[in-house]
């Protein structure tokens, strides 16, 4: 599959896929309250397949070009020609929802990634108590996240916000 499209998976998408799932919890916790759990249909592997991908792709498409470029020093022409849809751009999509998913298993005590088949609760992490709890696994997640983002700064500082955010 990958090589069909190119070896090449396209960044914004990923980007946008890869947040997309935390956009449920404000409206879980708005419409249900805190009492509920605030991880459901996109941060299931099939919510986040198919529900997520699709949103994903959509605010790619048609809501990353402009705020992006609208917020960051980034050719907005760049933007918008990464941008346009395609198999690929759906495809990266699908990867930054699914990344999303399986990540978050190593960072909370609980993970609906089998929802529908099985309830929110019932898929314990199996990682948490490894790394140490739920604090610590989700402060190395997080710590990994900023040397990783450190190590790119460090790397590709000159035009750093094209490369994080289009390239």
């Amino acid at each position: 599959m990958i090589y069909r499209l190119g070896g090449k998976l396209v960044l914004p998408a990923v980007i946008v896929g890869s947040m997309l799932p935390d956009l449920e919890i404000p409206f879980m916790v708005l419409l249900f309250g805190i009492d509920v759990p605030t991880h459901l249909i996109l941060h299931s592997i099939i919510g986040s397949l198919t529900v997520g991908t699709l949103l994903a792709t959509g605010i790619t498409v048609f809501v990353y070009p402009r705020l992006t470029s609208a917020v960051f020093p980034v050719d907005k022409l760049k933007v918008k020609e990464k941008c346009r849809f395609s198999l690929t751009l759906v495809f990266s999509s699908a990867i930054g929802c699914l990344s999303h998913a399986l990540l978050d298993v190593t960072n909370h005590t609980y993970n609906p990634v089998f929802w529908p088949f099985l309830d929110s609760t019932e898929t314990p992490s199996p990682f948490v108590p490894l790394l140490g709890g739920a604090q610590t696994a989700s402060l190395l997640v997080h710590a990994l996240m900023i040397v990783l983002f450190v190590g790119l700064f460090a790397r590709k500082r000159e035009n750093f916000w094209q490369h994080l955010l289009v390239e």
